[in-house]
């Protein structure tokens, strides 16, 4: 079975402060291109899938009707991520166990983060999203937020960058009881691939599908073979997908 796992698209409700970048129709097309091409038989959203600290869950949907709706498909698999954790839908973790007794284990991967992945700061973590709901109940409060989220994560630049060797760290954990783990959360595409307690493992990260980019990585959960997608925001889909059919083979 092929998948496709992509995540940190960060769906607002498309205003300045919606950092998604991408119109419906397009955004759809090019998933649907992709999902052809490759044979992809489930498509996994690997968290932040919604902006849900930003905006309300209402706000978000009725922004996007149309990939909304599309997320609703059979096929498709949703992972909650830190910016999406309230939301009511989806799991934390989605396992494949293929033929062969190979696991890939995914998730987000916010929990390598103290205010994601401990007690204490999940704690601080709740309060401070209580706090933040209450006093942005106030018009005057709500715009200062927002003017405040506006200079923290600049639309026009990626946001801010993570400490790849913590994430390599969480992987490798996971990685004692898998063949494969994907992660999202750092908005980078990464590839590593390690010998590892006598077995030969992977660690993926699927970048980011913000600011009007695409990238995400296609895996063949019987293989485990891979493939890499990455799609600026100033590519033209037209020349991705000539390059793509002439030179993409899964490793």
């Amino acid at each position: 079975m092929n998948i496709l796992v992509i995540s940190d698209m960060h769906i607002g409700k498309g205003d300045s402060f919606d950092t998604f970048g991408w119109e419906e129709n397009e955004f759809i097309s090019v998933l649907e291109r992709i999902r052809r091409y490759f044979k992809i038989e489930k498509i996994i959203l690997n968290g932040d899938i919604y902006e849900l600290i930003k905006y309300k869950k209402s706000e978000v949907y009725n922004s996007y009707p149309k990939i909304i709706s599309y997320f609703k498909k059979d096929f498709i698999y949703y992972i909650k991520g830190n910016h999406d954790i309230i939301n009511d839908e989806g799991a934390f973790v989605y396992k494949i166990k293929n033929t062969k007794g190979q696991i890939i284990h995914i998730e987000h991967g916010h929990n390598a983060d103290f205010l994601n992945g401990t007690k204490l700061g999940r704690q601080i973590s709740s309060l401070s999203l209580k706090l933040l709901k209450f006093f942005t109940k106030n018009e005057t409060l709500l715009k200062l937020y927002y003017k405040i989220v506006e200079f923290d994560d600049n639309i026009n630049h990626i946001p801010r960058k993570y400490d790849s060797i913590k994430y390599l760290h969480f992987a490798l954990k996971l990685l004692r009881k898998s063949d494969l783990v994907i992660l999202g959360h750092t908005h980078k595409i990464e590839v590593h691939k390690t010998y590892y307690l006598n077995s030969k493992k992977k660690y993926l990260n699927s970048g980011s599908c913000s600011l009007g980019r695409f990238q995400a990585v296609v895996i063949d959960t019987e293989t485990l073979k891979y493939e890499t997608i990455k799609l600026n925001k100033k590519s033209k889909i037209k020349n991705f997908f000539e390059e793509l059919e002439g030179n993409i083979i899964l490793q």
